[in-house]
């Protein structure tokens, strides 16, 4: 399961830097049905929330393999 979570908040990283959607409906997407417990699961994974990922220089660069 926490592969898969890792998955989900490399895609919602590549979101939210390159697109202007709402952080609610990034979560959405990624299948967390509430959007302040992938905020929870993103603040524990990246180490910041995902507005201050969005506002920020900052990269999160996981070990997984990139996603397609």
């Amino acid at each position: 399961m926490e592969y898969f979570n890792q998955l989900k908040i490399q895609r919602a990283c590549q979101l939210l830097k390159s697109t202007n959607m709402k952080i609610s409906q990034i979560a959405l997407k990624l299948a967390f049905d509430d959007p302040y417990y992938f905020s929870r699961i993103f603040k524990k994974t990246v180490g910041q929330s995902p507005k201050a990922y969005r506002q920020s220089d900052y990269e999160w660069n996981s070990k997984l393999l990139p996603i397609r």
